[in-house]
């Protein structure tokens, strides 16, 4: 069981990580606005789901380092540049 402590932490560590995907989502839309791509067209291209690309964006879904890859590939930008200082 985990002590107030460590529970503590634990919260503090997930409110920074919903804060990562967050920003991941709203960087994946400032980089697809700037090339003039709609959200479906960029699901399409990253074989993804326009709905699920939604909630990438909206960071309200977690995807997967496949999936960021992917969208990343997609939108001819690095994973490297998608994270850089988050």
């Amino acid at each position: 069981m985990f002590s107030d402590d460590n529970s503590k932490r634990f919260r503090i560590r997930n409110k920074s990580v919903e804060a990562v995907y967050a920003e991941l989502g709203k960087r994946i839309a400032v980089a697809r606005r700037k090339q003039g791509m709609s959200q479906e067209a960029l699901a399409a291209k990253s074989d993804i789901d326009r709905s699920h690309m939604g909630f990438i964006e909206q960071g309200r879904r977690k995807p997967t380092i496949a999936t960021l890859f992917k969208i990343s590939r997609s939108l001819k930008i690095s994973l490297e540049d998608l994270f850089k200082g988050l």
